[in-house]
């Protein structure tokens, strides 16, 4: 661990250095309208790929077996191999799913959220090392660094396991919980950590949900509103949205979740953003992926390290930067991906770095076993 510890600060203290010089400030206001307009172009379809055919035959077969429902893009360089619908976006209404629909990222949220930390983090507003104290001076936990929420290290408890019992926590359920209340709630009955900062790895949504919070105390914006300046809107994902359970009407053709044919109802916890919250379409995620190709968010060292394992691997081979899983495969080399669930919604955001390809899957009911990142990747290679 210390190694590790000690190749962090190399790392970060490298990218201090170096990140200011590659890429111009994208708080100047001046994001080229060239830019944006290149994002706006309708993807190359590469009509006559071999790989459409196994890529298809493999859903249809998942969708035949009630086993898949959702919207599947398949891309390479830039170009799309295969992009479709499957089933329905609302069973009740018989409404059929088209690219158009957004769907629940779920976790894949995550990315975003790390991105806009990042973001500030180049405009030397905030560092890695500060604390959680230095933007909410009650919180009781001390020793929390920005760096320990991006990499799950804080050691924190999930909010939604102390927020949802006792009762007394959050009595009526019908009510709205936001960011704020949580982080009151933590300062309020100070739940039981896990383990303590920079331990180990340990998955916590808590941990995104803070961050997302940070970047409203620091830019002055809701998290929404600086998702969709700094982000969705420099590369042309006009057709996503965070959703706080104030603002459905924003959704474009927003998919119904499922727990197999049963839709989920839109909970409490709906209204807590940053660990997830984004609605978003294949298409849009294929723009994010060229956008972070392009260093139009952050500049390339940031990217590097957020890219970078911050933790001892798991399973053989799987690790987390920042925002983003990591894996090792044998055969294609580095994998950076998310997935997600949440609420009848399963998320997949995969990219293959040394092929240049991307893969996302948007699945709007949970049913039967989760996708194989390995099997995905071996149907477009």
């Amino acid at each position: 661990m210390k190694n590790i510890s000690f190749l962090l600060i190399v790392i970060i203290s490298w990218c201090f250095f170096s990140c200011k010089s590659e890429k111009k400030s994208i708080y100047q206001e001046e994001i080229k309208s060239e830019i944006i307009d290149s994002f706006k172009i309708n993807f190359k379809v590469l009509e006559n790929d071999n790989r459409i055919k196994k890529i298809n035959s493999f859903f249809q077969r998942k969708f035949t077996r009630n086993q898949f429902n959702g919207n599947i893009l398949f891309a390479e360089n830039g170009n799309i191999i295969t992009q479709k619908s499957y089933g329905y976006s609302n069973f009740r209404k018989k409404e059929l799913l088209t690219k158009e629909h957004s769907f629940q990222l779920a976790s894949v949220s995550k990315p975003f959220t790390s991105i806009a930390i990042l973001q500030l983090i180049e405009e030397n507003k905030i560092n890695l090392k500060d604390t959680i104290q230095k933007f909410f001076p009650e919180f009781p936990y001390h020793g929390i660094t920005i760096h320990q929420l991006l990499s799950h290290r804080s050691g924190m408890s999930q909010y939604t396991h102390f927020c949802d019992a006792p009762d007394s926590i959050w009595p009526d359920k019908s009510v709205t919980i936001n960011n704020q209340d949580v982080i009151e709630i933590i300062s309020r009955i100070v739940p039981l950590i896990n383990y303590k900062p920079n331990h180990k790895y340990y998955y916590c949504n808590t941990n995104y949900l803070l961050l997302a919070s940070i970047v409203e105390q620091v830019s002055g914006l809701s998290f929404k509103q600086y998702v969709k300046k700094y982000i969705f809107n420099p590369s042309g994902m006009f057709s996503s949205t965070i959703y706080d359970r104030t603002n459905f009407e924003d959704l474009i053709l927003p998919a119904q979740g499922y727990e197999n044919k049963t839709p989920w109802e839109d909970v409490y916890l709906n209204g807590v953003v940053g660990d997830k919250g984004v609605y978003s379409t294949t298409e849009d995620l294929l723009k994010f992926d060229r956008a972070l190709k392009e260093n139009i968010f952050i500049s390339d060292s940031l990217k590097k390290l957020a890219f970078s394992k911050m933790n001892l691997d798991k399973n053989g081979n799987k690790n987390y930067g920042y925002g983003f899983r990591l894996k090792e495969h044998e055969k294609y080399g580095k994998i950076v991906y998310h997935t997600g669930w949440w609420k009848g919604f399963r998320s997949y955001f995969i990219k293959v770095i040394d092929k240049n390809q991307t893969i996302v899957v948007l699945n709007n009911v949970k049913r039967g076993r989760f996708l194989n990142i390995d099997r995905l990747i071996e149907l477009i290679n």
